[in-house]
């Protein structure tokens, strides 16, 4: 904590990298909010809320249990964008001082908006399969969701490990 109010209050400049993070990102949001308001009427009243580590749906309940992916992904991108605009009071694997501060809060915001973009793209998918499971169109999320989910997150975070321990020192 003592080290958290001495760091650097820095307002970072958003890359075009960033720019197109946030796009594809809210774009996510926007898909995961149409798909239940375009299929809801269409889906039975039990449809599938829970999935298997093999991808195969495993409890059921109401179709409105649909719209739990959307409210959290809504409040999720929010808090991550919020939480975007104060790197300061992130957890780091490198002390930050003041030499090092801008590519440390850098690498850690890039980090945030790739982990949201997942998120919402990992939502966005279960929610399509979840409307194509419960419509007959498929039996599940399938076997390969959840280990491409496990590397589409650990990978970003081991890669921003790997940059955040090179850049410890820098100026």
């Amino acid at each position: 904590m003592k080290n958290e109010s001495v760091r650097p209050r820095i307002k970072l400049k958003r890359t075009s990298i960033d720019w197109v993070l946030e796009f594809v990102a809210f774009a996510f949001l926007l898909i995961l909010i149409i798909l239940p308001l375009a299929y809801f009427k269409t889906l039975p009243e039990m449809i599938p809320v829970h999935f298997n580590a093999a991808g195969q749906p495993d409890d059921y309940g109401s179709r409105s249990s649909l719209w739990f992916l959307p409210l959290t992904g809504a409040f999720m991108y929010l808090m991550f964008t919020v939480l975007e605009g104060f790197p300061q009071i992130y957890n780091y694997p490198v002390q930050i001082t003041p030499e090092n501060a801008v590519i440390q809060y850098k690498l850690a915001t890039r980090l945030m908006r790739i982990l949201k973009t997942i998120i919402l793209l990992t939502f966005s998918i279960i929610s399509f399969q979840t409307i194509k499971t419960a419509t007959g169109g498929t039996t599940g999320l399938g076997k390969v969701f959840f280990p491409v989910f496990l590397l589409l997150t650990f990978v970003p975070i081991i890669i921003y490990l790997v940059q955040s321990l090179n850049n410890r020192h820098s100026s």
